[in-house]
């Protein structure tokens, strides 16, 4: 089940800005969550990309689903699908919480990586297509509500755990992956391996990687272009096209939610947490976190308390 991060867990991840949260473990490496978005930071799963594939499916409310500069929405009975390693984000749709499952496993849980036929003929061509970064899954379609079904049935198994659930998850994840490639295998290009998303995303990644790593510190927008050895335009092109944000714009919103998140879970003063997020003046930083949150530090840390 997937939880609030501590600060400390969020800001030591080594690698890329993939997602902290490990799917499993590598002996198994799949893994079920049951999202809360109450427990994430402004209640969004923030822009972030993983090696392993996603299945979600909805069970109430609506989510939406960012996937670079696509978005669609899914309700109950509805769901998605992102491949690996592509940015993406969710957030909930309409007046209600959403109710959302989502199963992460690393494509050699059905196919070894290597030679084997299986991998090579039915999974390495959805990995390598830039084309299929992410679907949304329909209970229109039968072969797509048999995959819902599917991930809800492995939640079902997950929360059981009852004697070889392993097996039969491991099963079922096959039989979902073959129902998947069925229903998309049209619109697959067949092209060459290349990463998902193409350079610009590659460049949004790397960019992204060094503002969570140095958002503490001074940043230019100049600074972070260089983190993906780009041009200023490149830059402003990069965010505007892929997640709808500017670089500094982006920059700021992630120093303010890990000021929420200091304020929620350390006793550290309002004035230490303005310059543990990165901001350089008390006032300012008071400023912009009542326009984004619509409360005072102190008042967000009391209310959060309660």
């Amino acid at each position: 089940m997937k939880r609030k991060l501590l600060p400390e867990e969020l800001s030591s991840n080594p690698v890329k800005y993939r997602e902290p949260v490990i799917h499993g473990v590598p002996r198994f490496p799949m893994r079920v969550y049951e999202n809360d978005f109450s427990w994430y930071t402004d209640n969004i799963i923030d822009w972030h990309w993983h090696p392993e594939v996603e299945f979600a499916a909805v069970f109430s409310g609506r989510v939406e689903c960012h996937i670079g500069e696509d978005v669609f929405e899914a309700g109950e009975g509805e769901g998605f699908f992102v491949n690996a390693s592509t940015m993406h984000m969710e957030r909930p749709a309409g007046g209600t919480w959403p109710h959302m499952v989502t199963v992460c496993f690393m494509p050699e849980f059905i196919g070894d990586c290597g030679s084997d036929l299986i991998y090579e003929k039915y999974i390495a061509p959805v990995l390598a297509d830039s084309s299929v970064r992410g679907k949304k899954l329909s209970g229109g379609s039968e072969l797509q509500s048999e995959i819902l079904a599917a991930v809800k049935e492995i939640f079902r198994l997950s929360n059981s755990k009852e004697w070889g659930y392993e097996f039969r998850c491991r099963n079922i994840i096959s039989e979902l992956w073959y129902r998947f490639i069925l229903d998309f295998r049209s619109e697959l290009t067949g092209c060459v391996p290349a990463e998902p998303g193409g350079l610009p995303e590659k460049r949004l990644k790397d960019m992204l990687t060094f503002i969570h790593e140095n958002y503490r510190n001074e940043l230019t927008v100049a600074d972070i272009a260089r983190s993906a050895n780009i041009s200023l335009s490149e830059c402003f092109r990069c965010f505007r096209r892929l997640i709808s944000s500017q670089p500094m714009t982006y920059l700021n919103e992630y120093r303010l939610k890990k000021a929420a998140e200091l304020l929620i879970s350390t006793d550290m003063q309002v004035t230490e947490v303005c310059f543990a997020s990165g901001f350089n003046h008390i006032s300012y930083f008071g400023k912009v976190f009542r326009r984004h949150y619509g409360v005072t530090p102190g008042q967000f840390r009391r209310n959060e308390k309660i």
